[in-house]
C-alpha cells in the first residue's frame, strides 16, 4: 500500500491536505515507522506534495452505489451491520424538516504598512512620524464556487430521502456555513444539526484528538509505551514495548476479534483483557484495524483525566469550540438524539471504539478548529486518506457517519444518517465528500481512500 500525507500552514489556524492511494488489504505495512520507538518527533512532517491518485466517477443521483472493493468498507461492524443492497430505500413516512444555514467567504482585505512622514521648515529640524504597522491578516480561504452549495443541498437530499433521519454540517475557517437535518428526535422535536446521533466509528477519530489534547499538555506520552499499569492492566510481557502510537495506527498487534465486540454483557473493560493474555499477533507493525486499539486509547484518557469518558471528551474536545451534547450508549438515549432503531445497548462494549453519541455540528467544529499538536497524533493509518483530505468513517446497523477534513483543512464536512441506504460509512463519504469538493471546485470524482 501506498500512503501520502503532507500537511501545510495556510491560515492562521492549522490547514492539512491528506492524499491516499485506495487499496482493498487487510493488511497494510507502515512505511518509515519504528514501532519500538517511544521518541516523539523534532521537526515537522514532511511538506512534499504528490499527485492524486485515480478515480472513477460520481455516483447516480438515486442509488449510493459501492465500488466492488469497498465492503465491508468499515471493519467496525458486525457481520450483521452491513447491507448488501446498494439501493436506497424508501424514507419512512411521517414528518421530516430540514433546515438550512448558509454563507459565503469573501477574500478579507490585505492591510498594508502605511508610513506618514512629516516636514516643518520653520527650524533646521526635521520630524518623522513614527510607523505605522497593521497587523496583516492571514490568506484567504478557497471561496465557494456556488454561494448556494447546490451540490452540498443535493448530496444532502439524497441521504434525507432514504433514510430515518439524516444530518450535515459543513464548517469551513472554523465556522458553520451549513447545517441541514431531517426527521425528529425522540421527544418529538424536528431535528436539527445540534441533534446527538449513534456515531459507530468516528468515534476513534474524536478519541484520538483527546489523546493529541493530552499528549500536547504532557498527560500522554502519544510515541511511547503504553502504561499498563496505569491502565490497569497486566498484559503479557510481550506488549510491555507496544506504544500508544501503535494503538492509534493500528499497528499494535491486536486481533480483529470484530464479532467479539456486539456480542455479551459488559464494558469495553471487561473484554479487552481477554485479548492481551496472548504476545501481540504477528501482524504487529501492519495496519490491520481492530476496535481493540480504541478502546485501550478511551480507557487511557479516562485514566489520564479522572474522568468518564464522555466527560474527558467533552472537556478536552468540546468545550474548547463551545459545543455540548456528547455522550455515550451506556446510559441509553436520550429525548433530544435521534432514534436508533437497533438499540444502543449492544454498542456499550466498544468503549472508546465506537459509544459516543453527538451531533455533527459539534464534530464538525471540533475538526474546524485544530490545532499544530493535534497534527502530530492525527496522522495516517490512524485516520483514513483520499485525494481530498482526510477523516474517519463509522459503521453499525442503523447508524452510518462520515467525517472528512478536505481543501487544505480550511473545510470539514461531518454526516450521519439514522438509517440503512448505504452499506457503510464508507458509502456516506462516497456521497458528501465528491459533493462539497465539487461546490469548491477541487473535482467531484468518487474518492479513493486509503486504508
Amino acid at each position: 500500500m501506498t500512503a501520502r500525507f503532507c500537511t501545510c500552514l495556510v491560515t492562521a489556524a492549522l490547514s492539512i491536505t491528506a492524499c491516499g492511494t485506495a487499496t482493498n488489504d487487510v493488511a497494510v505495512p507502515v512505511a518509515g515507522r519504528n514501532p519500538s520507538s517511544g521518541a516523539r518527533p523534532t521537526s515537522a512532517p514532511d511538506l512534499s506534495e504528490s499527485s492524486p491518485g485515480s478515480v472513477g466517477s460520481a455516483p447516480s443521483e438515486e442509488t449510493v452505489s459501492r465500488r466492488p472493493d469497498d465492503a465491508p468498507t468499515e471493519p467496525d461492524s458486525d457481520a450483521s451491520s452491513i447491507t448488501t443492497t446498494d439501493t436506497a430505500p424508501t424514507a419512512p413516512s411521517g414528518p421530516s424538516t430540514s433546515t438550512t444555514v448558509t454563507s459565503t467567504t469573501t477574500d478579507p482585505p490585505i492591510a498594508t504598512t502605511t508610513t506618514v512622514t512629516s516636514t516643518t521648515t520653520v527650524t533646521s529640524t526635521t520630524t518623522v512620524a513614527p510607523t505605522v504597522t497593521l497587523p496583516l491578516p492571514p490568506p484567504p480561504v478557497r471561496a465557494l464556487s456556488d454561494p448556494f452549495l447546490h451540490a452540498s443541498n443535493e448530496a444532502f437530499d439524497r441521504l434525507a430521502r432514504a433514510n430515518a433521519g439524516a444530518s450535515m454540517t459543513i464548517v469551513r475557517g472554523g465556522e458553520i456555513v451549513f447545517s441541514r437535518a431531517s426527521g425528529q428526535t425522540i421527544d418529538g422535536q424536528v431535528a436539527t444539526g445540534d441533534s446527538p446521533m449513534v456515531v459507530a466509528s468516528v468515534s476513534k477519530l474524536v478519541v484520538a484528538l483527546a489523546v493529541a489534547r493530552l499528549n500536547e499538555q504532557g498527560r500522554i506520552d502519544a510515541f511511547g509505551p503504553v502504561p499498563w499499569g496505569d491502565v490497569g492492566l497486566t498484559p503479557n510481557s510481550a506488549w510491555n514495548d507496544v506504544t500508544v502510537r501503535e494503538l492509534l495506527d493500528h499497528t499494535s498487534g491486536l486481533p480483529k476479534a470484530r464479532s467479539s465486540w456486539f456480542t455479551g454483557e459488559g464494558t469495553c473493560r471487561d473484554h479487552v483483557p481477554s485479548l492481551l493474555t496472548s504476545p501481540p499477533q504477528r501482524h504487529r507493525g501492519t495496519w490491520v484495524y481492530s476496535n481493540g486499539n480504541y478502546c485501550l486509547l478511551g480507557l487511557l484518557v479516562e485514566q489520564r483525566t479522572g474522568l468518564p469518558l464522555d466527560q474527558a471528551l467533552q472537556q478536552l474536545v468540546f468545550d474548547p469550540v463551545g459545543a455540548d451534547g456528547v455522550h455515550l450508549t451506556y446510559g441509553g438515549l436520550q429525548p433530544g438524539d435521534l432514534p436508533h432503531a437497533e438499540g444502543v445497548e449492544r454498542l456499550s462494549r466498544l468503549g472508546g471504539a465506537g459509544t459516543l453519541i453527538v451531533s455533527t455540528d459539534d464534530t464538525a467544529l471540533a475538526f474546524g478548529r485544530l490545532t499544530l499538536g493535534d497534527i502530530w497524533v492525527l496522522q495516517p493509518p490512524g485516520v483514513f486518506t483520499d485525494q481530498y483530505g482526510w477523516g474517519h468513517t463509522g459503521t453499525v446497523d442503523g447508524a452510518k457517519a462520515c467525517i472528512w477534513v478536505l481543501d487544505e483543512g480550511a473545510t470539514v464536512v461531518s454526516a450521519t444518517i439514522a438509517g440503512n441506504s448505504v452499506s457503510a460509512g464508507g458509502g456516506v463519504c462516497d456521497v458528501i465528500v465528491p459533493a462539497i469538493a465539487t461546490d469548491l471546485g477541487i473535482g467531484s470524482a468518487r474518492p479513493d481512500r486509503t486504508p
